[in-house]
């Protein structure tokens, strides 16, 4: 958790939302709530009024979140969740050039055997968005591990190391879904709440919000709810993904999917240089890059055929796609 910090740390309190989350939740967050006491960090809610911006609450909190952004990879939580109406504690990631939400759980406290998971993109204040939830066993018993794998083709989350829900980019026309990258040319559905990857980076939050009679996953707290209360975390870990594993092979340009309508994935190890050609010449896109995984949204284009030149230490390789 070296990378995880307070609010205050990441320079992102400067807005009334930043330590409230609007008023579908009823805290403001506060570092003197993020505490490191015997070996595990504890985010922790209080009975207490305290006013951020214009904003009252009844309640304080905690919440930390990585001073780094990250794709592609798997992410990690060991912890132990608190019981109680009105508790949200939630391990997701957040942010990014294209508004990427990506949530390993997100917990009422009256339900803690009922994780949510899922995620969406959000564009203009619209989210669009897909999850589901899992019976699973009381997860404010005993500590768990919680994860989450974002590949540019699936999203796979675990808790204690079983998959319990994967959620695929890509469709075949009957629904099927296409968890790998090394498929037929064809038409495919896309998920639209699948999160984008390159030059998309969000940051990693932990955090326990403290609900109100409009929170979806809970209620307000009621006679029962303890307080003081307390998400305990033992560590977060953050596994970068080596793109390379989705190629198929080190001398061809991977274009998926093909044919395409948005945005086109592509893959091929060590490139250096992209460019997009017509077929009369055209050089429509141009650029630099080092990477073994690319995406770019060609939706303005025509529709028509189009070649994908790409520089590597073996030279010059090509394939190319339709646009429809």
């Amino acid at each position: 958790m070296d990378n995880m910090v307070p609010l205050y740390a990441t320079g992102n309190d400067s807005c009334e939302f930043c330590r409230t989350h609007g008023d579908l939740v009823d805290q403001v967050y506060l570092d003197s709530n993020v505490v490191v006491s015997n070996g595990t960090l504890k985010l922790i809610a209080k009975k207490q009024t305290a006013t951020w911006f214009t904003a009252t609450r009844d309640y304080t909190s905690g919440m930390i979140q990585s001073r780094g952004a990250w794709w592609y990879g798997k992410f990690e939580i060991r912890c132990k969740i608190p019981y109680g109406e009105g508790f949200v504690p939630a391990f997701w990631l957040f942010g990014g050039g294209y508004g990427t939400e990506i949530d390993d759980f997100e917990i009422g406290g009256q339900r803690p055997d009922y994780p949510h998971m899922g995620c969406g993109v959000w564009n203009n204040g619209i989210n669009t968005g897909f999850g589901a939830n899992y019976l699973g066993a009381d997860y404010s018993a005993d500590f768990h591990v919680f994860s989450l794998e974002w590949a540019p083709f699936y999203l796979i989350f675990r808790i204690d190391g079983i998959q319990v829900f994967e959620i695929t980019r890509f469709y075949t026309q009957s629904g099927d879904e296409v968890s790998w990258c090394c498929v037929e040319p064809g038409v495919y559905n896309v998920q639209p709440a699948f999160p984008f990857g390159e030059n998309n980076t969000p940051s990693i939050i932990a955090n326990l919000g403290v609900g109100n009679s409009k929170t979806a996953s809970t209620g307000a707290p009621n006679s029962s709810t303890v307080f003081p209360n307390q998400f305990e975390i033992d560590y977060i870990r953050v596994y970068q993904r080596d793109t390379s594993n989705i190629m198929d092979t080190e001398c061809h340009v991977l274009l998926f999917p093909n044919p395409v309508t948005n945005n086109l994935f592509i893959g091929c190890n060590n490139m250096t240089w992209i460019k997009i050609i017509s077929l009369v010449g055209q050089v429509l896109y141009s650029s630099a890059i080092n990477t073994n995984g690319y995406e770019i949204n060609i939706s303005t284009y025509d529709k028509g055929i189009y070649f994908v030149e790409v520089m590597t230490p073996y030279g010059f390789l090509a394939n190319k796609f339709i646009k429809y």
